[in-house]
């Protein structure tokens, strides 16, 4: 049995979530494994919640106090811990201690560094220290990039941890076929511009609308906004005062991504240039690259995207002289990833 220290996704948002793609895309590895999925809390979860799903995987929320001696069975029993997060040990960390389990730790980023980003030092120190508490019982590290191992590596040198790199791969992605990349780039094409997410401060949303007003007034620009707070995207481009003839924002499905992607040009995606961002493997940069979408960066040092030598455009050289065009040396680059990454799939399952 492999013991998931995570929370399983559940709703439709979740589903769309980075951090739960990587959560369906690990499971799905170990898709003949039985697997139980832990989430704990000592302030709710007073009731256990116990979901059976595919009569392989359980779904189990609880309470740290009330149903410890589960949380204690579960860990007698699994032949495998994968910690999906450092944010999910913040409760069970002497569980590790005490348990001499094979333990996985997926890194997604760095989570003491994000949390003194926001300037929430408490956090900061808590789950630096309860990383470092843990990091000797780890056996395998598991990072979305080679910029992330290496920032860990170097932060514990003397861990014990074999290291794998496994990039955060979508669940959602299609191959765009070249028909579909020649009607993208027809000469009379409207030049599309897309983003999609919400408007976490990261994205630096206030950045992008500010750019969209600069450029949006050009007749054959279009900007398609994708994303689960509609209203709120919609208060920020009429507050910047933007025609939203040329704009249309709207939510979708997971599913639905690809019509919008297929036909995009280029995709906002503005991170800054920190630690954080800097070893990050952000989903929907993945996205933008497989279906050929120039991404517009503030800064170009996201994750192990520069090494690869990834097409990009600077936000400050937004223009009204851009043509309708896909990148095939961004498709190209996602294809060598999914084919590496094919190759790591097999090192993980064999954990087991």
């Amino acid at each position: 049995m492999i013991l998931f220290l995570s929370k399983y996704p559940t709703t439709e948002e979740e589903f769309r979530d980075g951090f739960f793609q990587r959560v369906l895309n690990i499971d799905q590895l170990f898709c003949d494994r039985k697997k139980v999925y832990l989430s704990v809390s000592p302030y709710k979860n007073f009731k256990r919640s116990f979901v059976i799903q595919n009569d392989n995987r359980i779904i189990l929320k609880c309470n740290l106090f009330l149903h410890f001696h589960l949380i204690i069975k579960y860990f007698r029993e699994a032949n495998l811990v994968y910690i999906q997060s450092i944010h999910n040990i913040l409760y069970l960390f002497l569980f590790i201690k005490i348990f001499r389990n094979k333990y996985v730790l997926d890194l997604h980023g760095l989570v003491p560094e994000e949390f003194k980003m926001f300037k929430d030092y408490t956090r900061a120190l808590i789950f630096n220290s309860l990383e470092g508490f843990i990091y000797t019982e780890i056996d395998y590290v598991v990072g979305v990039t080679n910029k992330l191992i290496n920032f860990y590596s170097n932060k514990y040198p003397k861990a014990k941890a074999q290291y794998i790199v496994y990039p955060i791969l979508p669940n959602n992605l299609t191959d765009i076929t070249e028909t579909e990349l020649n009607t993208a780039v027809h000469q009379d094409s409207k030049i599309n511009f897309i983003y999609s997410g919400n408007l976490q401060p990261w994205q630096n949303i206030d950045l992008m609308v500010q750019y969209i007003k600069k450029i949006g007034h050009f007749d054959n620009y279009f900007f398609q906004i994708l994303t689960g707070q509609i209203e709120e995207m919609k208060k920020k481009i009429i507050d910047a005062d933007i025609n939203l003839d040329n704009v249309d924002i709207r939510g979708v499905s997971s599913d639905e991504l690809e019509i919008y992607y297929k036909r995009s040009h280029y995709g906002f995606i503005l991170r800054d240039d920190v630690a954080v961002n800097n070893v990050a493997c952000p989903t929907k940069l993945m996205e933008y690259i497989n279906y050929g979408i120039i991404p517009i960066v503030l800064s170009e040092n996201i994750g192990d995207f520069k090494s690869m030598n990834y097409e990009r455009l600077q936000i400050e050289n937004l223009s009204s002289s851009l043509k309708a065009r896909k990148s095939e040396k961004n498709i190209s680059i996602s294809k060598k990833i999914y084919f590496e990454s094919n190759k790591t799939k097999q090192i993980i399952q064999e954990l087991y």
